[in-house]
């Protein structure tokens, strides 16, 4: 009984020492598990996502990202020839926003802010798109081609802690009150209040380019209905307005406006409200006088007095034209003014091999340029500085425009006939 009572604690002891064994692999399998985890980790979805993953499977709507909200805000600004719109804008800070940029003018022009290290340019026609995010502040905008800047082609960019949109591009509201972003838009043509109560007495005409008016003077009897048409021959949209009269017309580029003024006498002015074209130039003087005939003042150069009167069946010069006199030697020059963006008069007469002087006054506020390509004219006149040149050619039809770039694209052309 005792041996096999021994045998039997053998075999226990036997069985111990076999498990303390796989006890003691186990442990190291355990530790080379550890190492290798150290080295490879193998990630595990947790529940939270587990769940969201399941969520997407089945169609669940997941909540919307902020970020990507924000980062899909867009706000356009239009290029025309020579300003933005809007010209002022506001958007949140510290967020993405979307510029959708447009150059809806016939001349090359560029978006820049030079504290956001920002400059896009623009060919007619094409329209770029860039991502700004800034922090709260005001910042300018403005086209970095040469002259436009200075003609009016600027813009303020609000960037605000409260603003929640940015502002709409081209939403039209009634004069004077600003959209979102605060730029203000011209009175639409069905908001106009002119004051046509009876049939007028006579008509004007006053010629709306790109950026002036033609004639930027004119004189009308007071107490009188007189109709003054209005055709756009630029390429961008124009206004007629006259503040103090209630006068508000826009014109799209090739149609016609209409106004009829009655008015006391005085003088006012008349100006496009588009953003930019006045401080461009496209303003002028109305004055009313009383027991006066409607009248447009003067726009040529003064002839000498032998050609103030054409000779009988002589056609006479078109309405901004100006015509030279038709002597061996001119008496007096001919003036052409150079505005921003335009000449005036743009297109003249002067008779041909006679030297004729041409007075040629920058009255903008930019750098122009009078260019005589056919006959090798070029004359740099500086703001506010008045330079001549004589001008002697045969009998044919030249181009005179300015050569600084983007200025002739904006319509800064015209034609000088020799006859």
């Amino acid at each position: 009984m005792d041996r096999v009572r021994v045998r039997r604690s053998g075999a226990m002891a036997a069985v111990a020492s076999l498990a303390l064994v796989v006890l003691v692999a186990c442990g190291r399998n355990e530790a080379a598990q550890v190492k290798i985890e150290d080295v490879t980790r193998v990630p595990i979805m947790s529940d939270a996502a587990a769940k969201a993953t399941e969520e997407a499977a089945s169609g669940a709507a997941a909540a919307p990202n902020e970020n990507a909200a924000a980062a899909a805000m867009s706000v356009e600004v239009d290029s025309f020839d020579i300003y933005f719109e809007p010209k002022e804008i506001t958007i949140p800070a510290n967020t993405d926003v979307k510029f959708v940029l447009p150059n809806k003018g016939a001349a090359a022009h560029n978006f820049s802010i030079d504290a956001l290290d920002v400059s896009v340019d623009m060919a007619p026609g094409a329209t770029k798109e860039i991502v700004v995010n800034a922090q709260p502040g005001e910042y300018e905008y403005y086209c970095n081609v040469p002259g436009h800047k200075e003609a009016g082609m600027i813009g303020k960019l609000i960037v605000s802690e409260d603003a929640a949109v940015a502002a709409p591009a081209g939403a039209a509201t009634p004069a004077g009150v600003a959209t979102p972003g605060g730029a203000a838009t011209p009175l639409a043509p069905a908001e106009a209040t002119p004051q046509a109560a009876a049939p007028a007495a006579s008509e004007l005409e006053v010629v709306a380019h790109d950026i002036f008016f033609d004639p930027k003077e004119i004189t009308i009897p007071a107490n009188t209905n007189v109709t003054v048409k209005i055709p756009n021959e630029g390429v961008t949209a124009h206004n007629f307005t006259i503040d103090a009269l209630g006068i508000s017309v826009d014109i799209a580029p090739g149609a016609t406006g209409e106004a009829v003024i009655n008015a006391p006498a005085g003088t006012y002015e008349y100006y496009c409200n588009v953003p930019g074209h006045k401080a461009a130039g496209m303003v002028g003087t109305l004055t009313v006088t009383e027991g006066a005939a409607p009248a447009v003042a003067a726009q040529e150069a003064s002839p000498a007095p032998d050609a103030a009167t054409p000779a009988p069946g002589a056609a006479a010069p078109a309405a901004g034209e100006a015509t030279a006199p038709a002597s061996t030697a001119a008496a007096e020059p001919v003036e052409v003014v150079s505005l921003d963006i335009a000449f005036e008069p743009k297109a003249l007469t002067i008779p041909a091999d006679t030297d004729v002087t041409f007075s040629l006054p920058n009255e903008g506020v930019t750098l122009h340029n009078f260019a005589i390509d056919a006959l090798d004219i070029s004359v740099d006149i500086q703001p506010g500085a008045t330079e001549e040149e004589v001008i002697n050619a045969p009998a044919g039809t030249y181009e005179y425009y300015c050569n600084v770039p983007g200025h002739k694209a904006a319509g800064m052309v015209g034609t000088l006939t020799v006859e």
